[in-house]
């Protein structure tokens, strides 16, 4: 999940999926390998920082690498190639910066930047354990009778 823009949005997510969500802080730096738990109703969550321009040269070298593919199909091809087409580089003394054009989107192209970070991610095995033990069938409660208690 994306943060950058309304860190309440974890809330709604956690409170869907529980631990198994990931965070993403995109800011002017970092490089997504440290988090801190943010608190949650019911729980916390690992919310990494990370660089939006590390972020998507990340996704362009896996791309380039054919390490990363976009889904077969001309819409999604279509519309996330075009969304990080469409960013604008500009250079500065502290590196490249992507902007998105005014009235354009980027959010697809971010996602599947962030599907790249997250992919090969050190610590992607502890976000697949979270995962496993998610889809774990429960032993169902053993209902209490107040009848039986007489």
């Amino acid at each position: 999940m994306d943060l950058s823009f309304d860190p309440t949005y974890a809330e709604v997510l956690f409170e869907t999926f529980g631990p198994r969500v990931i965070g993403l802080q995109i800011s002017r730096h970092g490089d997504g390998m440290t988090f801190e738990r943010r608190p949650v109703r019911g729980g916390g969550g690992r919310v990494y920082s990370i660089g939006r321009s590390y972020l998507l040269e990340l996704f362009h070298t896996k791309l380039q690498s054919d390490q990363v593919r976009f889904a077969a199909g001309p819409a999604t091809r279509r519309l996330a190639y075009e969304q990080l087409a469409n960013l604008e580089l500009e250079f500065r003394d502290s590196g490249m910066v992507y902007n998105c054009p005014v009235g354009l989107h980027d959010d697809l192209g971010i996602s599947c930047a962030m599907l790249a970070w997250a992919a090969q991610h050190l610590h992607l095995p502890s976000w697949m354990r979270n995962l496993e033990i998610a889809r774990r069938p429960r032993r169902p409660r053993e209902k209490f009778n107040w009848a039986a208690v007489n």
